[in-house]
């Protein structure tokens, strides 16, 4: 996955917008936000732009996900978004995908065999897009595997890839030929284009966070075990507080296998129930 440098550009053309907003509508900005991230993707040989943006409820409603591209900086950002087409796949992550110029994307069923091995229904897709159309996809019920396959298409040339969250950083998994456009958050709020071990975050408020973590009881027998945790880089609110996010598990020579979620904030951590889906306060009975 190339993490295209586009940030830093939108940036400056967000100003310019602001200070031209009087003689520009709307559809314009939309237009030319599109056509920057459109070059990206031409200057790193890259058929689609995929963002993470984040999980969501088994049960959400197409309405629930679209507003999903109207969180943090997103609309400011990439309100192209905001027309993109929903695709409900199952599962619980939220990606946008956006084709290159001529592209189509479609979305089909895929699922690990026994030999843990992808096996994808090419005859069932659940969406078929049409050239340049935008698809705000939610799949993966497994943090360990991809439930889709998606195709980007062009004439006669075609690229797959299994949308994914990294299980070692948290981060849009790499694919080759796209190009990750994700927003990630650290420490004061801002955007970044932080390419480190999120745990190892300079922000005195994750260090602090994540020190009181390993110190519980659960989590540091787990670490005296060889597991480890990392900061994510996300945060969700619980009982009205904005909580950073971290997960505990065990590094392999491949990859990062999560086991338990951990949100902490000021003095309190929380532990992700998997099975009722929510968050309770670790050591309460």
């Amino acid at each position: 996955m190339k993490k295209c440098s586009i940030i830093i550009g939108i940036s400056a053309l967000l100003l310019a917008f602001i200070m031209s907003v009087e003689c520009m509508g709307s559809l314009q900005e939309e237009a030319s936000y599109l056509d920057y991230l459109q070059d990206s993707l031409r200057e790193n040989d890259c058929q689609v732009g995929m963002a993470f943006l984040g999980y969501i409820g088994e049960d959400a409603l197409a309405q629930d996900i679209l507003d999903y591209t109207r969180q943090n900086d997103y609309p400011e950002i990439y309100p192209f978004l905001q027309n993109g087409t929903v695709v409900d796949a199952g599962g619980y992550e939220v990606y946008a995908i956006v084709p290159r110029y001529g592209w189509s994307i479609s979305v089909y069923p895929s699922e690990m065999t026994e030999d843990a091995e992808y096996r994808d229904n090419l005859d069932a897709p659940y969406y078929k897009g049409a050239p340049d159309e935008i698809i705000i996809l939610k799949c993966n019920i497994s943090e360990i595997y991809s439930n889709v396959m998606v195709s980007a298409t062009e004439d006669n040339m075609s690229v797959t890839y299994r949308p994914a969250v990294s299980l070692k950083d948290g981060r849009l998994a790499e694919e080759k030929h796209c190009c990750d456009f994700s927003i990630y958050y650290y420490g004061d709020g801002e955007y970044s284009e932080y390419e480190g071990d999120p745990s190892e975050d300079n922000s005195t408020e994750v260090d602090r966070a994540y020190n009181l973590l390993c110190e519980t009881d659960e989590v540091s027998y787990y670490l005296r075990l060889g597991m480890s945790v990392w900061y994510t880089g996300n945060k969700e609110v619980i009982d009205g507080r904005e909580c950073m996010v971290f997960v505990l598990g065990t590094e392999h020579e491949d990859q990062f296998v999560k086991e338990n979620y951990y949100a902490v904030y000021d003095a309190q951590v929380y532990y992700y129930d998997v099975i009722d889906d929510v968050w309770n306060i670790l050591g309460a009975r």
